[in-house]
């Protein structure tokens, strides 16, 4: 008898399998199925269990680790250095990647470096307050864990102990259930989304399996009234008044790109652009210009429809 009790309370925690992506605190990631079917969280001090077909993510607002202490102080470092060089320039878009996948417990390491000047944008080190934690997820309890729902509403709770594979909470950093299909609608903007400045984070995460499309359509002046540097997604297709080529990096000045993960090789997205496999890491964006971006007006309006993915955070 003892025993039917005990596995009829567990039979609500099972559920129709699931695929989950998972980062652990100290860094590492996978994919892994799992028949959990809710996780139980408090709530401003009442109990709620959550269906995990609701959910889009998790993120534990635990302390940081000591390894994730060392990358929070090495990465806002890095942010705020000189990215003059292109090398410089990685190594900060890799801090703010791997700051955003932190969440959290970033908040205030990041809060106490900033200092009150006139000048917030284009700086990555103000955009990455509101990657790490969106303003209509904040709260006066910063050690609260953040969940984000289907339904587009996000609760910040503490969640109660489970396991995910061979993980348990304690251990994991933030989990995302693949979606069957996720659409975007993004607003990628040729100056904070310069490729000299940050890329869009479009935090849509690819699978092995994903498949997508993004298009994308508007104008964009990289001069202000010089109409030979305005063009659409595709680019400039001719050198521009007073420049030998159309092309900087490889690709034409203002047109539309992309990378998967920060640091990656950059791809030509332009009006339209199917994904190739294998295409798996977080999807970003940017206008493609050089290091003379500051004259840049107009912004592109993207499109991403994408099957078999993971929806990880708010686009930023």
């Amino acid at each position: 008898m003892l025993r039917i009790i005990a596995l009829l309370a567990v039979l609500p925690l099972l559920g129709k399998e699931s695929v989950v992506y998972l980062q652990t605190k100290e860094g590492a990631t996978s994919e892994s199925k799992t028949s959990l079917a809710v996780i139980k969280v408090t709530i401003n001090g009442k109990p709620r269990a959550i269906p995990l077909s609701t959910i889009l993510s998790v993120h534990n607002g635990d302390a940081a680790s000591p390894s994730e202490a060392e990358h929070i102080t090495k990465g806002l470092a890095a942010i705020q250095g000189d990215v003059t060089k292109a090398e410089a320039r990685k190594a900060r878009d890799l801090a703010v990647e791997q700051l955003t996948a932190i969440g959290i417990p970033v908040i205030t390491p990041l809060l106490k470096t900033y200092k009150d000047t006139d000048q917030h944008e284009p700086r990555p080190l103000y955009r990455l307050f509101e990657r790490v934690i969106p303003s209509h997820a904040d709260a006066l309890d910063r050690g609260l864990s953040l969940i984000r729902l289907t339904t587009g509403e996000s609760l910040r709770a503490k969640v109660e102990p489970f396991q995910l594979g061979t993980a348990n909470w304690d251990q994991i950093r933030f989990f995302a259930v693949k979606q069957k299909q996720i659409t975007r609608r993004l607003e990628v903007h040729s100056l904070r989304h310069s490729t000299q400045i940050e890329y869009f984070d479009t935090a849509v995460l690819f699978s092995a399996t994903t498949k997508a499309t993004v298009t994308a359509s508007g104008f964009s002046r990289l001069s202000w009234e010089a109409d030979g540097w305005a063009t659409d997604p595709n680019g400039l297709q001719v050198p521009g008044p007073n420049y030998k080529t159309n092309l900087v990096d490889g690709h034409p000045f203002g047109s539309l790109v992309g990378r998967f993960k920060a640091g990656g090789d950059v791809l030509f997205i332009g009006r339209n652009w199917t994904a190739k496999q294998p295409a798996e890491g977080k999807l970003f964006l940017a206008i493609n210009d050089n290091r003379h971006w500051q004259n840049n007006i107009g912004q592109y309006r993207v499109i991403i429809h994408a099957t078999d993915a993971y929806d990880i955070g708010d686009p930023q």
